[in-house]
């Protein structure tokens, strides 16, 4: 199942979701509102000296969910 970044038009809140299918209804879970799918991006990298390895990029983490958690929902 694909992972989506959402945004949501009514609070801001930027969160991602696995969905079954891209034409998944998801609604904010801080407000139940209308959220509008991100374009995502992903990196790839290690984290260990292996010869042949890609190295990770270095620079400041990304968050996109700072803030409190909604109250039953689990971000990693």
């Amino acid at each position: 199942m694909p992972i989506y970044e959402y945004n949501c038009e009514h609070c801001q809140y930027k969160f991602d979701r696995m969905v079954t299918t891209h034409k998944a209804q998801v609604k904010c879970p801080l407000c139940q509102e209308k959220v509008k799918k991100l374009m995502s991006s992903f990196s790839v990298g290690a984290s260990h000296n292996i010869p042949g390895s890609i190295p990770a990029a270095a620079g400041p983490k990304m968050c996109t969910n700072c803030g409190p958690s909604p109250a039953g929902f689990n971000q990693n």
